[in-house]
Formats: C-alpha cells, structure tokens, sequence
C-alpha cells in the first residue's frame, strides 16, 4: 500500500516541472542541520512526474508527492535561499523518519457515563 506525502505550496507549474515552497520540515530532511528559513523561503523544483495521480499540482495549493515514486533515486534542485542558487538533492530524504503505515486512524473515547461504578 503506498500513499502520498504532502510537502509544501505550489509555486508554480511549468511543463514538466514543479515549484514548490517548501515546510522547513522538508527542508531539514533534504538539507540536515541546514539553518532555519522562513517556511516558504527554500523552494524545490521536481519532476511532475513524481506527484500524486490522484491529486495533482495546481498553483497555491499543497503538493502531495506519490511515496512509491519518492523510494527510487529521484533528484530535485532545492534553491535553500530563494534567491536562484540551486544544488541538486536527493528526494528520497523526504521518506526519512516517515512510519510506512498509515495511522490507525481516530480512536473513541471512553465517556463517563460508560465507566462503571465500583
């Protein structure tokens, strides 16, 4: 079972490529112990091919990435201060620390009327 990973805003989509303004979470995963920017200020730019099918990229809105996609060697360009200046990294960073498994979702909680009296 694979799902998809949410990673920062779209910038912009251009043919085949995708911006995106990146959480500093991602940044950390890309660039360990990298200072820490404004989220929004590093942008990564990818492959399209790399996003999800079930919801693709639109302008301003979240970029999911397809997590079987990410477990090959795929590079991207992460421009860490926004200003052009690139260096090529590699995307499989974005699965570090990530369970595989999806959560078990919500849980119920116990009410105090459901307790029984002792």
């Amino acid at each position: 079972m694979t799902y998809d990973i949410g990673i920062g805003r779209c910038a912009e989509v251009i043919d085949d490529t995708v911006v995106v303004k990146l959480e500093s979470v991602m940044v950390e995963r890309l660039q360990p112990g990298h200072p820490w920017q404004r989220p929004g200020t590093s942008l990564l730019r990818l492959k399209r091919s790399l996003c999800s099918t079930t919801r693709p990229p639109q302008p301003d809105r979240e970029v999911f990435l397809d997590r079987a996609a990410l477990s090959k060697r795929t590079m991207g360009a992460l421009d860490l201060a926004g200003n052009g200046s690139t260096v090529s990294v590699d995307l499989r960073a974005l699965l570090n620390n990530l369970d595989p498994q999806p959560s078990a979702g919500p849980q119920t909680k116990s009410r105090v009327g459901d307790r029984k009296q002792r």
